[in-house]
């Protein structure tokens, strides 16, 4: 794409004078439509070094109410950006629904920066580029609008630049972590070229900018930007219709995928389960250490249903665990921040950091369970959640996280009985709500939901273990042995 582009591109002061006013009314007003329809938009740029791309965007960010606004450089990761995976920083910036977010530099520049890097965790580009695919996607289904922009100049115009800059004493950068592309224009071409064909898509398109003439360039984005955002506006209102909701209960069959076969009959003795829970406690508390010393994130996620014992395995777990290497996460019905983010965005802010762990009493999973039962999101957001809660586990996977998945299955006449003990019991009343009650009565629209998550997200690298849970203590043995043998095959 960047070998065929015309850099003979001009526009005069007077030219630039008499259309810049107008732009930057119009978008204003956009902008104002897009908060009232709680749009969020992510504006990308990336180019070379004296491209321009500092003053060029502070003349687009004109064009925009601050108050709606973010402005994020990127450059090299902190310490603790380092230890977790690459777009991890970049889903804590997205934002919320009706806000804006410009980036100067963003995961491409990491992405092609870090295919350099020898001690990076991704083999070569292309591993990069697919998380950036669906990172983008994902963002784009869920209705954010995205749109790059990449600062082209030649070398030759390059080069004479950073001449004027070193004469002048001017910095290239306020940020000198940002000077990877310095003089590396040769090197980097080709890779830069590749990126920006393989990730430009209908949904996600690059705009080349012949930046040489930076009024050029400015009225260009501008342009760019107003164009795109009144038709996204105007097709978001064509399909502002509410879509039917419903969760497809009866279009699922239950599968032999594991719940229906499940002996809920197994049980172990207590002398058995002292002996055999002492024995997995210790060696999981070695291992933790072994994480650690590996950099080995670890995350164990329970899903299951009510009074299923979901607490009572994650205390086993954790009894003998060092507490400056693990933390749990219960994870309840979002909050209005989080409401007003993508549903992955909660938990990309919980994974853990190299050689730590993080145990889900309940997930991301909620969004193909909870969500889908009770019609709390449109069929179209859960059926493509599968895809992206899949592509999620990947991306973990791919920066060496160990992920374990447990679901706690007891049968209808054991959860009664655990809701009857608990109401009994002052103590363990708290565990009891009219939720609980309420969701027993759609057990078996639960029960065909919970078949298929198990079916569609099962995955090489993210499997699920149905847990028989009716008897507590077989239970919580079934999961120390699995979350042990499951960590010493990976680290081994």
């Amino acid at each position: 794409m960047l070998e065929n582009v015309d850099l003979s591109s001009r526009l005069s002061k007077e030219e630039y004078k008499a259309r810049i006013d107008d732009l930057y009314i119009r978008i204003g007003e956009l902008q104002r439509k897009a908060w009232k329809m709680q749009i969020p938009i992510i504006i990308v740029f990336e180019g070379w070094h004296a491209s321009g791309m500092d003053s060029i965007i502070n003349r687009c960010m004109l064009a925009f109410n601050p108050m709606g606004l973010r402005f994020h450089v990127i450059v090299k990761p902190s310490e603790e950006e380092s230890r977790k995976p690459m777009l991890w920083r970049f889903w804590q910036k997205i934002p919320a629904y009706g806000k804006i977010a410009i980036f100067e530099r963003s995961w491409y520049s990491r992405c092609i920066i870090e295919s350099f890097d020898r001690r990076s965790k991704y083999n070569g580009l292309d591993g990069c580029i697919k998380e950036i695919n669906n990172f983008e996607r994902q963002l784009t289904d869920d209705d954010h609008l995205l749109m790059k922009f990449f600062m082209h100049v030649s070398q030759e115009e390059q080069a004479k630049r950073l001449k004027v800059y070193e004469k002048k004493d001017i910095p290239i950068s306020v940020v000198t972590e940002e000077l990877d592309y310095e003089n590396e224009y040769k090197r980097y071409f080709s890779l830069v070229d590749e990126t920006i064909k393989k990730t430009h898509f209908s949904h996600s398109p690059w705009t080349i900018v012949e930046a040489e003439n930076s009024n050029h360039a400015t009225i260009k984005i501008l342009s760019t930007i107003l164009l795109t955002l009144e038709n996204y506006i105007d097709s978001m209102l064509e399909s502002s219709c509410p879509l039917p909701v419903s969760n497809r209960i009866d279009d699922f069959s239950p599968s032999s995928h594991g719940l229906l076969n499940a002996d809920l009959s197994l049980m172990m003795e207590d002398e058995k389960y002292e002996r055999e829970m002492d024995f997995y406690q210790k060696i999981l508390g070695e291992l933790q250490y072994e994480l650690f010393r590996e950099k080995r994130p670890l995350m164990v996620v329970f899903e299951g249903w009510d009074a299923a014992g979901k607490g009572g395995n994650i205390r086993r777990i954790a009894e003998k665990l060092d507490p400056r290497l693990y933390k749990v996460e219960p994870i309840g019905v979002p909050n209005d921040y989080e409401k007003s983010h993508h549903y992955l965005w909660r938990f990309y802010r919980r994974v853990p950091e190299a050689g730590h762990i993080t145990i889900f009493d309940r997930s991301w999973y909620g969004r193909v369970l909870v969500e889908r039962v009770e019609n709390l999101c449109f069929e179209e957001r859960w059926q493509q959640a599968y895809e992206e809660i899949n592509e999620f586990e990947e991306t973990l996977t791919d920066f060496g996280t160990i992920i374990v998945k447990f679901w706690l299955h007891i049968d209808k006449e054991e959860q009664l009985r655990r809701f009857q003990s608990r109401e009994s019991i002052p103590e363990k009343q708290w565990k009891i709500t009219s939720d609980d009650w309420r969701n027993r009565e759609k057990w078996d629209d639960y029960l065909k939901a919970v078949d298929e998550m198990l079916l569609r997200t099962d995955t090489n690298y993210a499997p699920w273990t149905v847990v028989e849970a009716n008897d507590k203590r077989y239970a919580r043995i079934k999961t120390l042995k699995t979350l042990v043998n499951t960590i010493e095959e990976d680290l081994h």
